[in-house]
């Protein structure tokens, strides 16, 4: 049994590479749909405190960033010649567990009746300046979930159907209410990393652009 069939699909991740995890929430469209619109600090905080404790959990974990209702985590294994993968690179518990416990950790922290979930995936990306890219891709992603919130707590689905990025701001300038004004997690995202001290982990709610300002990825990306 063993053999022929658990172990038939285990898969493995490369060593000495660079490994993203990202969880993602199930439903969240219906999950969120009768709470505070365009951002529920209540929804931010409880994904923050759940990105908090499974970055403690991950062995090599980095950095993570969060937007929307999904976390990306930062895994490496080269710092040092016997640095350790979590769960030795493999994919099925890598996915299965992280999942499970950010799905526990959010609840937990989120406090409601009904019960989120989330699923979870794994990234293998060889080179530096392509881990890059990957953030700035999820944070130009969460500018453009935050302005279509922003626009549809204002405007119904009808009046936005094919409207263009700018006239969204546009109707937005009309009513009064100007995008660049929104909190800045709202905007961007935000990053856990490791506390100064090393042993902790904290929210930065005051993240770059990261086209804007290289220097904060290079400092999180080894």
């Amino acid at each position: 049994m063993k053999h022929d069939y658990e172990d038939a699909l285990r898969l493995f991740v490369p060593r000495r590479t660079y490994l993203v995890i990202r969880i993602d929430g199930r439903g969240f469209h219906t999950f969120t749909r009768k709470m505070e619109r365009p951002y529920c600090r209540p929804l931010a905080d409880a994904l923050d405190q759940a990105a908090i404790a499974l970055c403690g959990e991950m062995i090599g974990c980095r950095f993570a960033y969060g937007q929307s209702d999904e976390y990306s985590f930062l895994l490496t294994d080269f710092e040092k010649e016997n640095s350790a993968l979590w769960f030795d690179g493999n994919v099925q518990k890598i996915v299965s567990v992280s999942a499970s416990l950010f799905t526990g950790y959010f609840n937990r922290a989120f406090g409601s009746e009904r019960v989120a979930a989330f699923d979870s995936r794994v990234l293998v990306i060889s080179r530096r300046a392509e881990v890059e890219k990957y953030f700035l891709w999820r944070q130009l992603d969460a500018s453009a979930n935050s302005l279509n919130m922003l626009a549809s707590a204002h405007h119904s689905h009808e009046d936005l159907v094919g409207k263009s990025t700018q006239e969204k701001h546009e109707m937005l300038f009309a009513k009064g209410v100007n995008w660049s004004k929104q909190p800045a997690d709202f905007k961007r995202g935000r990053v856990v990393r490791r506390a100064e001290t090393g042993k902790t982990w904290e929210v930065d709610l005051e993240i770059p652009v990261f086209n804007r300002d290289a220097s904060y990825l290079a400092a999180l990306i080894p």
